[in-house]
């Protein structure tokens, strides 16, 4: 199966599903959290996007070697 990884990026409030082990691929897969409000998200809405990349790159057929970030999704930011 093919790799990818997933960056949590807090001052651009997105989640990205980026081709290759180390990310340095294409991008596959966006979730802005932007849109939803001004303030920061918090991490359900961090976790929420998570989940949703997993599912696309599940769907793509990637395997996710590395999640950047990840401590966003507990309150850590």
């Amino acid at each position: 199966m093919r790799k990818a990884s997933i960056e949590l990026v807090a001052p651009a409030k997105v989640v990205t599903l980026i081709a290759g082990e180390f990310g340095y691929g294409k991008f596959l897969y966006t979730v802005d959290l932007s849109a939803a409000s001004e303030d920061l998200p918090t991490p359900s809405q961090w976790l929420d996007a998570l989940e949703e990349c997993k599912r696309k790159a599940r769907e793509l057929r990637y395997d996710v070697s590395r999640v950047k970030g990840l401590n966003l999704t507990l309150g850590k930011n």
